[in-house]
């Protein structure tokens, strides 16, 4: 008789397997919430790091333009008013509220007018295209062949009040991680230092 008793308590109940069972999808269930949420902060990160990229290649492309017109070519038709009139001093362009936008695969930051690549924005800046085949720049204006990205770009720029040689120049980076909206900009001042 005492070996039946100890047959039927050896094995393992309906409860404990159902125990068993839920401990294991509440640690199933932790790790997967912890690698979508990594996933997701992978996905910011990555689109975070690519916004200050573009922030800081508009910023330099607007500062290459102002060594190059304002310092450089100081005898043959260049200027600290050229380089502000090239993005549309007093009012327009980048001096407008809406902005502009810097076309940097036809850049020159040697030409006055700004014609091909300072592009005034009317409201809203055209978005970012992704170059999947990389041939010159990753982020374009482009639309043949390509992917619209998640990012705008545009670039304002305030004259200074009571001081011609100093202009502000700030670049906006808008996208969206998921469903919620990002901004991030960056702000120089510029001078005319060789004044």
């Amino acid at each position: 008789m005492k070996i039946n008793k100890l047959q039927k308590n050896s094995g393992f109940t309906l409860v404990e397997a159902l125990v068993a069972i839920l401990i294991l999808s509440i640690s199933v269930s932790a790790m997967l919430g912890v690698t979508a949420n990594t996933a997701t902060s992978a996905r910011y990160a990555n689109n975070q790091i690519a916004a200050n990229y573009l922030l800081q290649e508009a910023i330099d492309s607007v500062r290459n333009s102002r060594d190059t017109m304002a310092f450089q070519m100081l005898g043959s038709g260049g200027s600290w008013n050229a380089f502000l009139s090239r993005y549309g001093a007093p009012n327009s362009k980048c001096f407008s509220s809406s902005g502009c936008l810097l076309n940097l695969e036809v850049f020159n930051g040697a030409d006055p007018s700004g014609i091909n690549d300072v592009i005034g924005c009317n409201g809203e800046c055209n978005p970012l295209y992704y170059d999947t085949n990389a041939t010159k720049l990753f982020y374009n204006y482009r639309s043949t062949g390509e992917v619209v990205s998640n990012f705008t770009r545009k670039v304002t720029m305030v004259a200074t009040p009571g001081n011609s040689d100093e202009v502000k120049v700030t670049a906006t980076v808008n996208w969206k991680n998921g469903s919620t909206p990002k901004t991030q900009s960056l702000e120089v001042y510029l001078l005319n230092w060789q004044k």
